[in-house]
């Protein structure tokens, strides 16, 4: 064929199809798990060597992974205190935007922002639309209150609110999501929608986009929408930053504008020395981890969106990022998104394949709360556990991106695929890999290991008998055994830890305290210092 209008639309597969490659695809995560155990059971009962360089392979990519995040970590906590101190010194102040020409043209680029929640509390709630308030150009801001139908009392809460902050925005629109929707996939079968983040955000998207069709004060093409929690605070200049951003893109002329990404490094640090151990732990990690995907964005690096995060409205509406039947709505709206990209780029059989999705950091930290139960310290406890149960289905997303690359690869015509997007393609499949996957199986294979090592009195064949840093005079394979975790040498606990430790301090005192001390009465996210409390007469301890 000459034009490629009937190429299949893989960015619209789903792993719930009843179909062989999707039902291969569900299975790759336990697939993976099995794996990893039979071979670690191998080499405790056959042969050791299996089992130590398994284990070493795994652990070296679990080290470098953490050493370069908290590289990349540290480095974007100097680049957080820089534009910080810029805003903060720059003379310009007040609510007013600086978007070029009239707020009601519909050329000024406008902000949608979606709040999806559940029985959050209204004192929450009240308390982020206040945030949002505290934005510059907030009183142009179109506000979605997403909210669930089978919430008792989701429409006296939100007529509350709409009473009152409808004043203070341009729009204050709430959306119920009915509970008995079904998510149809491109096969002809079809799931009921899974009650969560994602079929709520599905829903409520196509309400605001509805809405704005007929509102003369904004056009889809000029708006930008951002996803935020019920518990987040944006710093007041996000959306500011975000609108300039995306009118630079837009009048460079390579509509780069309508395929970017905007994410901020995601903090949830609000409560976060009010909150138990289980919390506080869960915090270091999602910080480093997330705060660190950021930084690596300015250094050339590769990261998918998080929770609270902007892109186009468009791109939102046509790509329809948010499916009914997934869990994990932020990395499956990135992800579907790039392979919606590549999907639009190839127009003609003798084009190269190519996504021009992009995420674009944005160095203004957004907080957000730990979990932290009212009805006592051990019903925290249960809750982190719910939240961690939700998480770990994210898995789902490593199938999503595998069954979509593999579409991909069946489709399009082998002329068209470039080293680079394949490159690229296996980066965008890596990243929930080492997410879900990478990370338990080095679980695994090290708790074997180390059950082996215990098991033996200590000894495991080919690794030397005595404990040192570096030997290379002593019988059996060094090396080998060190990078495994036959025993703990130096470098690889203190090294990880000691950025850990690091990045996690920076962090607080750049995004949590230096902000409340210069200023902690100049909007709820300047006054959010985490609950940190003074030791030795100063909280920077």
């Amino acid at each position: 064929m000459s034009k490629m209008e009937d190429l299949h639309p893989f960015y619209k597969v789903n792993i719930h199809e009843k179909r062989a490659a999707a039902y291969a695809a569900r299975a790759l995560p336990l697939a993976s798990f099995i794996t990893v155990v039979v071979l670690c059971i191998h080499g405790v009962f056959r042969n050791a060597f299996v089992l130590l360089m398994l284990t070493a392979v795994l652990n070296v990519a679990m080290w470098l992974w953490i050493v370069g995040t908290g590289i990349a970590c540290i480095s974007g906590c100097y680049a957080v205190q820089d534009l910080l101190e810029e805003i903060e010194a720059s003379p310009k102040s007040g609510n007013e935007s600086e978007s070029h020409g009239s707020p009601e043209s519909q050329d000024v680029v406008k902000h949608v922002i979606v709040i999806p929640n559940y029985k959050e509390d209204e004192s929450m709630l009240d308390e982020t639309l206040q945030s949002l308030q505290e934005a510059k150009g907030s009183e142009h801001f179109f506000v979605m209150l997403a909210m669930e139908a089978r919430e008792v009392e989701a429409r006296g809460k939100a007529l509350r609110l709409e009473e009152k902050h409808a004043n203070s925005f341009a729009r204050l629109l709430t959306a119920f999501h009915p509970s008995n929707l079904e998510e149809t996939h491109i096969d002809g079968s079809s799931n009921p929608e899974v009650p969560g983040k994602a079929s709520n955000l599905k829903y409520a998207v196509a309400e605001a986009c509805k809405a704005i069709s007929i509102d003369s004060l904004i056009s889809a093409d000029s708006a930008v929408l951002t996803v935020a929690d019920a518990d987040v605070f944006f710093h007041p200049m996000y959306f500011e930053h975000v609108g300039r951003d995306f009118s630079k893109l837009r009048e460079a002329g390579d509509d780069q504008h309508k395929w970017t990404l905007w994410q901020a490094p995601q903090l949830p640090w609000r409560n976060f020395y009010e909150c138990p151990v289980v919390s506080r732990t869960w915090g270091y990690i999602s910080s480093l981890w997330e705060f660190g995907g950021v930084s690596e964005l300015r250094l050339g690096g590769h990261h998918m969106v998080f929770s609270a995060y902007s892109m186009p409205l468009r791109l939102a509406a046509d790509v329809q990022c948010w499916d009914g039947d997934v869990i994990a709505e932020d990395h499956h709206s990135y992800l579907k998104s790039f392979y919606y990209g590549a999907h639009k780029s190839l127009k003609d059989p003798s084009d190269y394949l190519l996504s021009p999705i992009r995420v674009q950091p944005v160095m203004l930290p957004a907080k957000s709360t730990s979990v932290m139960s009212s009805d006592g310290y051990w019903a925290s406890w249960s809750e982190r556990w719910s939240q961690a149960t939700r998480h770990t289905q994210g898995v789902a997303e490593v199938s999503y991106a595998v069954l979509a690359a593999w579409d991909l690869l069946s489709s399009v015509p082998v002329t068209t695929l470039s080293l680079s997007f394949l490159f690229k393609l296996v980066r965008v499949v890596m990243k929930p890999t080492m997410m879900h996957l990478v990370s338990t199986m080095q679980a695994i294979a090290l708790a074997i290991l180390t059950i082996y090592w215990l098991a033996s009195g200590n000894q495991i064949p080919m690794c030397p008998k005595t404990l040192v840093f570096a030997n290379y005079g002593v019988t059996g394979n060094t090396l080998l055994c060190g990078l495994a975790g036959a025993w703990v040498l130096t470098w690889p606990v203190v090294v990880p830890f000691g950025f850990l430790m690091a990045a996690n301090y920076l962090m607080i005192r750049v995004c949590c305290l230096q902000p409340f001390e210069k200023d902690g009465k100049k909007s709820l996210w300047h006054a959010a210092d985490g609950g940190v409390l003074p030791w030795w007469g100063s909280k920077r301890w």
